[in-house]
């Protein structure tokens, strides 16, 4: 599976370098659907949980020393990973930087700031932070995932995202090491940024306003029923296949082109929602590519509008 190994020795010394350092934490040749939401995907090479910044300084010398590239997957919420899965290393962070804290300047009396490490799921963070009286992550609500992947998607709702109360981040590159970033050196826009690129975030602070908690719960549960609502989530899917164009709901979009409750082998249009693109229980991913571009096409030809993918594809 490795394209980059010169001779099966080399395959053989890069194994037990990983198996020596992370023990249970390193798999080899590991099916990715069982890592990731859509529940599907081929085999990444080598799939490797660190714990620690330590741990990733290891990771990236070995890239460097075997000429392999590295695939983050965080917890693999928004990714569709190919059927011919992944080459080199993929990082996980199922098991990392877990951390939640206060950290409040002495400046800032009307606000907390809290770091979340980037492992910390977001109903974990969400759920944390109102129990606290800590309001600002209303709008995650029912959303999945970690916190660096929400950061680098700069995830949200119509009630708001978080690049809204992010005030610091620090990311770490493979190729460049570690870096802190304040809030004036970083833009945040729909579904984008311009931090994080191809990093992986170690850790994040939001500004949070005090609210009361019974208050914040009920706003919590209401948002969590306005989406159970209105979108489908009893099939594994990615959420929002598609970002919004300017001016347009690609949902509504989709829906009008008639392709709602289309299916491709084991993949489906949701007959809930058109934007979401579900596994209904055998999909492969090239199902899944398959609707991708067939909604892509028929939006192009029936509106002249080019839909642009939310979900992260990734394999050759």
């Amino acid at each position: 599976m490795f394209t980059n190994r010169s001779s099966s020795a080399s395959l053989t010394e890069l194994r037990n370098l990983f198996r020596n350092h992370f023990q249970e934490n390193v798999l080899f040749d590991a099916p990715l659907k069982e890592h990731v939401a859509y529940r599907v995907g081929g085999p990444a090479d080598i799939l490797v949980f660190p714990r620690t910044e330590t741990d990733l300084i290891w990771i990236s010398d070995q890239a460097r020393h075997f000429h392999l590239p590295v695939t983050i997957i965080g917890r693999g919420t928004n990714l569709l990973v190919k059927d011919s899965g992944l080459r080199g290393i993929t990082v996980s962070l199922e098991k990392a930087f877990r951390e939640i804290e206060v950290v409040t300047p002495a400046k800032e009396q009307l606000t907390t700031w809290v770091r979340a490490g980037g492992g910390v799921s977001k109903p974990e963070l969400l759920n944390w932070a109102v129990e606290r009286g800590l309001a600002g992550l209303e709008f995650s609500s029912g959303v999945p995932g970690s916190i660096g992947g929400g950061i680098f998607m700069n995830a949200g709702t119509k009630y708001g995202c978080y690049g809204d109360i992010l005030k610091e981040l620090r990311v770490f590159d493979f190729s460049k090491g570690a870096r802190t970033l304040t809030r004036d050196q970083f833009h945040f826009g729909y579904r984008e940024q311009n931090a994080v690129k191809d990093s992986l975030v170690l850790w994040a602070t939001f500004e949070m306003k005090p609210g009361d908690p019974q208050a914040l719960r009920q706003e919590v549960e209401r948002i969590i029923q306005e989406r159970a609502e209105k979108q489908p989530l009893d099939y594994p899917s990615c959420g929002s296949t598609f970002k919004n164009p300017p001016g347009h709901s690609a949902g509504r979009l989709i829906e009008k082109t008639g392709l709602k409750g289309r299916t491709v082998g084991g993949a489906q249009i949701s007959e809930k929602h058109a934007n979401f693109i579900l596994n209904k229980g055998n999909a492969t991913a090239q199902d899944i590519l398959d609707l991708i571009q067939l909604t892509k096409d028929t939006v192009s030809a029936q509106f002249g509008v080019t839909l642009e993918c939310e979900v992260i594809i990734l394999g050759n």
